[in-house]
């Protein structure tokens, strides 16, 4: 079934309240740690009054609609770091909060060619509503969970292989200003991660220098407070030995991080 025009959908106010209530999961929120962690395409769910946006289910398990592996990892690190974590749990074709709302793929209109029907023709009206759906829980519940917090980490994973290309790359830290954090975790992964035979990756495989990214841009840089992003293959995240490694090696990282920049803050594992 196709998804309905934009202007179709009228809900009223709790409605809207419903909706925007299964947006999003806060994890340990009232944990004290140094990291607020943020998994902005960790869901692939479409509000149901958007019928899948026309897509057919399978379109919905596809890194153009989420970041496979993402959740796991971003729950696996919330447990072993104590460290309260932002989940979005709408599909980034719905909306995605990384991307500011004048971008083409805030609401992406295909799926590398593939159109996505509901994403065709998206009026003023549906935009709002889209906002007040999936965008405010979000952007609430990260600006909820900054205070106290040292740095951000946005969790993400990417595809190995990129318009035939495959990417030379198994985890990368994204950074847009130098700071001692992204120096000791580039350094931290950097060691484990060789060690387990993983390529590390800076500014690798996006330069976020020359990237859009809102989620930190908003919440981290205009806060003086120093964030990364995150990027993990995919295809690391989908067995189990290969997730309890990379998740262990993120884990540990992060934690020597912490006790090295902030020894007064960090939670006793």
């Amino acid at each position: 079934m196709s998804a309905p025009r934009s202007f179709e959908i009228r809900l009223d106010t709790a409605e809207v309240a419903a909706l925007a209530a299964d947006a999003v999961e806060c994890l340990q929120p009232k944990e004290t740690g140094p990291y607020l962690l943020i998994a902005e395409h960790a869901g692939n769910t479409v509000p149901a009054p958007w019928r899948d946006l026309g897509l057919a289910s399978p379109y919905l398990a596809t890194h153009f609609a989420v970041d496979l592996g993402i959740d796991a990892l971003t729950r696996k690190l919330s447990e072993g770091l104590r460290a309260p974590a932002v989940v979005a749990r709408y599909s980034r074709l719905f909306l995605d909060y990384n991307r500011p709302v004048e971008e083409w793929d805030h609401m992406r209109p295909d799926l590398g060619g593939i159109p996505v029907p509901g994403n065709l023709d998206v009026s003023e009206h549906d935009r709002q509503l889209r906002r007040q759906v999936g965008w405010a829980p979000l952007e609430q519940a990260i600006a909820n969970g900054v205070p106290g917090r040292k740095a951000l980490v946005s969790i993400h994973s990417f595809t190995p292989v990129m318009a035939g290309v495959r990417r030379n790359v198994d985890i990368g830290i994204l950074w847009r200003e130098p700071s001692p954090l992204v120096s000791a975790i580039l350094q931290a992964i950097q060691d484990r991660g060789r060690a387990a035979g993983l390529k590390i990756g800076d500014n690798e495989p996006y330069d976020w220098r020359q990237a859009v990214g809102y989620t930190l841009n908003r919440h981290g840089l205009q806060r003086d407070l120093p964030c990364f992003y995150l990027e993990v293959r995919n295809d690391l995240l989908t067995e189990h030995d290969r997730l309890e490694q990379v998740s262990r090696i993120l884990q540990d990282s992060l934690s020597e991080v912490a006790k090295t920049l902030w020894p007064d803050h960090v939670v006793a594992l």
